[in-house]
């Protein structure tokens, strides 16, 4: 026998990447019951934000508005597990994340390098798994390209977008070209530092690249300040970032060595007692294609904060945009301030002419500058949720990714019910507690506002111990139970710089690097009961709740339901709930 094995296997949906995007798609369409395959190229998943390459994950500056959903459950799961940020244990939390999903199948360390399309539809997709030897022929009803660099797009002839259009074509006023062209924001390869107390030296390699005093002083670089994350170690924008990526990571190489050198043998830097933490040998990527759906997000959406009647995610990031020349150049990024979040549209999350495709990260359908402030992963991690959100309603009714848009309020209300935040949508109360009597708390607890927005109170302050109970005139089925409880979105209760607060993971460690612990608002134990029809009760107990946001399962006819909140992480006598429902 010659040649390889194959692997054949058939899902409900394939997720190509495993970045934040593409693990917020494949989790969430692996909950709603969907079988999922998920190809990732790389041993840990992440994609920029993993301990490969250690971007951070950024989303809305304004933290009233922080994500939540997939991303806050992995915000609070980090902080139990990884108080200290340790890249290593993140990547555990990941892959933990992902193993411990029954319905996802993981191809880790797999390249996705063909497909089998006919009449517009992809039929299966194969990559091949370097560590086994074994190539897998994944046969989907749904694709989601979650790469990145849009690996679909020249393996189905899904349409898609390259560099910076002219600013006639979409209108954007703000630092647009008059002609169109293929330059791009580059790639990146990172440093970090570690404070020691002894002097550490270092010798860069003869090939390292020379870089002057006066251009890391440009630049404002500080080994001290919290967030030194040398992100300016640019290059390749004014080329191809995809098929001259191992060139620019030449040259990353030897730059960030080079950088280093004259960091610590300039003497201009106070870094004598800085050892060489961590050197990214994977470029992080920008931009590269953008896939082409049916709508186009621009600058002006995202300008004017606009929220569209299919919003299924929103991004709060300023205009971004580095110079294609990156460290080579002179201004390295031109950002604008957003006012508001702004809508993302489903339209722009599935291909336009290749029929059951959906794509969510910094490749979806947008405009060069409109991508600069969707591209941060924050914002890629919530249109992945909406992705899988989509894929579910998709095999629900067996109708294609552009048909799911007439049953946009399903895919809301399921984003919603599972705690995605949507500007300007409304998640639906449940109608059982039109015939319940609540005891122990208002009814801002059923009010459909999961957090609190310019000074309105939507949390319900309850003293430990005291039972929250729904009786209901007649039994009601109840499907479930949504309990979503105060994770200190701003993380105003963190005795911490600013940085520190609002990062799940840090550059360099400093001697005074914080131990992080659990928000003090958030609820550790609790008690729920449900009471039958027969008078029968049970109780579900947690002791060590590390979520803002509970959905428990039910599926029988119920008299009675209550919640006891036991403790919070910060021992104080009262805990903030935001939402208790029967549903």
């Amino acid at each position: 026998m010659t040649g390889l094995e194959t692997k054949q296997m058939k899902v409900d949906l394939c997720v190509v990447g495993g970045g934040m995007a593409g693990l917020n798609a494949a989790i969430t369409a692996a909950r709603a019951g969907l079988k999922v395959a998920l190809i990732h190229e790389r041993p840990v998943f992440g994609g920029n934000a993993s301990g490969e390459i250690r971007m951070w994950i950024c989303g809305t500056t304004n933290y009233i508005y922080r994500e939540t959903g997939l991303s806050e459950e992995l915000n609070l799961e980090n902080f139990y597990y990884n108080p200290t940020k340790n890249y290593h244990l993140w990547n555990a939390l990941l892959y933990g994340k992902v193993q411990a999903e029954k319905n996802i199948i993981p191809l880790l360390n797999c390249t996705c390098f063909a497909s089998r399309t006919e009449n517009g539809e992809i039929l299966s997709v194969t990559a091949y798994q370097m560590t086994t030897q074994t190539l897998y022929e994944v046969q989907a009803t749904y694709f989601a390209d979650c790469s990145g660099d849009s690996i679909l797009a020249p393996l189905t002839g899904a349409h898609f977008a390259w560099g910076r259009e002219a600013k006639s074509e979409y209108g954007e006023p703000m630092r647009t070209h008059e002609e169109r062209d293929g330059k791009t924001m580059g790639n990146s390869c990172l440093l970090q530092a570690r404070k020691t107390n002894k002097k550490v030296p270092f010798r860069a390699p003869e090939w390292a690249e020379k870089v002057s005093v006066e251009k890391l002083k440009s630049l404002g670089l500080d080994l001290y300040k919290r967030n030194e994350n040398f992100w300016y170690i640019e290059l390749g924008g004014m080329g191809n970032t995809v098929k001259d990526a191992e060139n620019i990571n030449q040259r990353l190489i030897a730059l960030c060595l080079g950088v280093w050198d004259t960091v610590k043998n300039s003497g201009e830097f106070d870094a004598d007692e800085f050892e060489l933490e961590f050197m990214g040998f994977l470029g992080a990527k920008r931009e590269s294609r953008r896939m082409k759906g049916d709508y186009v997000l621009t600058a002006n959406d995202i300008m004017e904060g606009k929220v569209f009647f299919d919003t299924v995610a929103y991004g709060g990031w300023p205009l971004d945009d580095h110079d294609p020349a990156g460290f080579d150049g002179e201004v390295y990024f031109y950002q604008i301030p957003v006012k508001k979040p702004y809508g993302i549209p489903y339209r722009c999350l599935y291909s336009e002419n290749v029929k059951n495709l959906f794509f969510a990260g910094r490749n979806i359908s947008a405009t060069h500058m409109a991508m600069s402030s969707a591209r941060v992963m924050g914002t890629c991690g919530i249109i992945g949720q909406a992705v899988g959100a989509a894929a579910f309603v998709a095999n629900k009714y067996k109708i294609t990714p552009r048909e799911v848009g007439a049953r946009i309020d399903e895919v809301q209300q399921y984003l919603l019910q599972n705690d995605c935040y949507l500007p300007s949508v409304k998640r639906k109360v449940s109608e059982l507690l039109n015939c319940a009597v609540l005891t122990g708390a208002s009814e801002r607890i059923f009010n459909g506002e999961d957090r609190d927005f310019g000074g309105a109170t939507n949390g319900e302050r309850v003293k430990n111990g005291r039972e929250v109970k729904y009786t209901f005139e007649k039994p009601v089925f109840a499907t479930g139970i949504k309990i979503v409880f105060d994770s200190d979105l701003t993380r105003s209760t963190y005795a911490v710089d600013e940085t520190e607060k609002h990062h799940a993971l840090r550059c360099n460690i400093l001697e005074d690097s914080p131990v992080m612990g659990m928000p003090i608002t958030l609820a550790r134990e609790y008690e729920v009961r449900i009471t039958l029809v027969n008078g029968e009760s049970y109780t579900t107990t947690e002791r060590e709740n590390k979520r803002r946001s509970v959905l428990l399962a039910v599926g029988k006819e119920i008299r009675e339901a209550s919640l006891t909140v036991l403790k919070n992480w910060g021992n104080s006598e009262e805990t903030n709930l935001f939402t208790f429902e029967v549903y």
